[in-house]
């Protein structure tokens, strides 16, 4: 890379930031409105948006690509779907806490009022935790407040009740290796609705009384996505100890099958080369082909040749 290269590379990636930091300022500018999609996520960073307290700027890569992906795939739905397909409807929702009562706006990216439906788009790095878990908290309390809103804006003809409504989400794969799309939807409950309107009391708590609220995310998460970080978390001192969180011991669960899956896998392979050594062919399933990798010259000796087994999907 040249310095010119480089003095490029850094005017285009500041470019993507500033995409979406102007938004970040001008939304401060305006006065910080509580919205659908700041509930569930940390209690505490809510708090000190609530008391204006500013975070630093901290690297919105992975958030500009979700907006830039999200406009892309609205598009692309609403444009192809059969029925109508309604693209960042602005919604209202009324929520009545023990002491007090609160109104959210918030834009939902799908709505499809003939199947009276609310689909939010997402996207993360890989698909396999969504497909085991499902949404977390600020996913489940977003779309269940989106229907709820949607259903009580009257963009929900065909629903005479909130229980008729189904929310859900779609997720993509941003770094395109699960080439698909995975849905999760389920009919709007009200007890989660509830839910939600307990955690924004407990967060309008702590802010009234001059208290911290919960710190929800992992310490790590924390480190690369908020701008409170150095004030909130940075000297906390549960650095080592038993891991709690629910989205930490879930990936390590998973992590930990995966490398059992891998030595299992890796069993199987092995016997079964062994079986097959020297056949070259195909099933109705599949081609085998064994490859010889002659002896390479290294450093000081020899690298002896070996063969390699290749069996790859029939086309």
């Amino acid at each position: 890379m040249t310095p010119d290269d480089d003095d490029l590379a850094k005017r285009i990636y500041a470019a993507l930031m500033d995409s979406s930091l102007n938004s970040v300022r001008a939304k401060k500018q305006q006065g910080f409105q509580l919205g659908v999609s700041d509930l569930g996520f940390c209690s505490e960073r809510i708090r000190r948006t609530l008391d204006e307290q500013v975070p630093e700027d901290t690297d919105v890569l992975t958030a500009w690509i979700g907006t830039a992906l999200g406009e892309a795939a609205e598009k692309a739905i609403t444009a192809s779907w059969d029925t109508e397909v309604v693209a960042q409807a602005e919604v209202k929702v009324k929520l009545t806490g023990e002491q007090n009562e609160y109104t959210l706006t918030g834009h939902p990216d799908l709505l499809f009022p003939v199947e009276s439906m609310m689909i939010d788009g997402k996207t993360t790095y890989g698909l396999s935790d969504v497909e085991r878990n499902g949404p977390n908290q600020q996913q489940q309390f977003q779309r269940h407040l989106y229907g709820l809103g949607a259903y009580a804006n009257g963009l929900f003809p065909n629903a005479t009740s909130p229980e008729q409504v189904t929310v859900g989400n779609f997720w993509i794969d941003r770094a395109g290796v699960d080439k698909y799309a995975h849905v999760n939807t389920e009919p709007l409950d009200l007890d989660v609705v509830a839910e939600a309107t307990r955690w924004l009391d407990d967060v309008v708590y702590a802010f009234v009384n001059g208290e911290e609220a919960r710190k929800e995310p992992p310490r790590e998460m924390c480190a690369v996505t908020c701008g409170f970080y150095r004030t909130c978390r940075a000297f906390d001192t549960d650095v080592e100890g038993l891991i709690t969180d629910e989205v930490l011991v879930r990936n390590i669960n998973q992590y930990a099958e995966g490398a059992a899956m891998e030595r299992a896998g890796k069993r199987l392979k092995d016997q079964a080369k062994d079986a097959v050594r020297g056949v070259d062919g195909f099933t109705d399933q599949w081609v085998v082909r064994w490859n010889h990798v002659n002896e390479t010259p290294v450093p000081a000796h020899t690298r002896r040749g070996y063969d390699t087994l290749s069996v790859k999907a029939k086309k």
